[in-house]
């Protein structure tokens, strides 16, 4: 279970990783003005809010100090889903932006991104043979979900050419 942290503990731990407040705020889908009331005390943090902060905080630890797992798998990951929003013509930096964890499935540019993070969840488990925790892990969601990500890939791979065409081109890229 996730402890519950005040806003200056979250503060804190914020600037020991060196996240920039704007990124932590984006991360977790809060305003820089919420963040910035409640460290001034203009206004009682909520708790759904902390919890987000919290929860985005705990994400971060996978892009800025104390990775878990070999750090290897975390950058090979990120390659993975530059080269994935290359190919889908996607904005790297906004798919590197997007949170995984949102499933905000009606807005088109998480949407996009979700769709590159699935072709990138292929590269990194059938191309480069690292396991499904570990992309998980890298990625900030459960291994049951680069699982579920890859499976609905493969299945609409055999219904939609132009995705087939897609992933022969990086089978052949990648062998």
């Amino acid at each position: 279970m996730a402890e519950t942290l005040d806003i200056w503990t979250i503060n804190r731990k914020r600037a020991v990783k060196k996240i920039p407040i704007a990124r932590l705020c984006l991360q977790a889908g809060v305003s820089t003005r919420a963040f910035f009331e409640g460290l001034k005390g203009t206004k009682e943090t909520r708790p759904d809010t902390l919890a987000k902060l919290n929860a985005a905080l705990g994400r971060s630890k996978m892009q800025f100090a104390g990775e878990h797992g070999p750090a290897t798998t975390h950058g090979a990951f990120k390659v993975c889903l530059i080269y994935a929003a290359a190919e889908l013509k996607q904005n790297p930096k906004a798919v590197l932006a997007s949170d995984p964890s949102r499933k905000a499935t009606s807005d088109p540019v998480w949407q996009a991104a979700a769709e590159v993070r699935q072709v990138a969840f292929w590269i990194a488990t059938r191309m480069l043979g690292f396991a499904q925790a570990d992309v998980g892990r890298a990625a900030g969601v459960t291994r049951a979900a680069v699982s579920e990500a890859i499976k609905a890939l493969e299945d609409q791979r055999d219904h939609d050419k132009q995705l087939d065409r897609l992933l022969n081109h990086i089978e052949e890229v990648f062998s």
